[in-house]
């Protein structure tokens, strides 16, 4: 009889133990999620004012002057073909 009743009673302790980590375990989780939903938020703030000075921008204008249909003065340099000839300039650089 006394041997019954101990097996209970560790067999109830033992479920109590477990329960109360359970629940433990279920909080610190809870606690990691809500801090994963308000890092959440924070991101979608930032990315909302990030989102908001992109659409503010002006266009990007490209880089250098705009020589197109300009017409260059050759001065006396001796060119070949006729005088209302279209050229196209072409430049190639290496950033290296």
């Amino acid at each position: 009889m006394r041997k019954r009743m101990f097996m209970l009673f560790l067999l109830t302790l033992g479920l109590c133990a477990t329960g109360f980590t359970q629940e433990s375990g279920q909080q610190d989780l809870r606690r990691e999620l809500e801090a994963l939903k308000k890092g959440q938020e924070q991101i979608r703030e930032e990315l909302k004012d990030i989102k908001e000075l992109l659409q503010g921008r002006e266009k990007a204008q490209p880089s250098g002057p705009n020589v197109r249909d300009v017409e260059f003065d050759l001065g006396k340099n001796p060119v070949i073909g006729k005088d209302t000839a279209r050229l196209t300039l072409v430049e190639f650089t290496d950033y290296q």
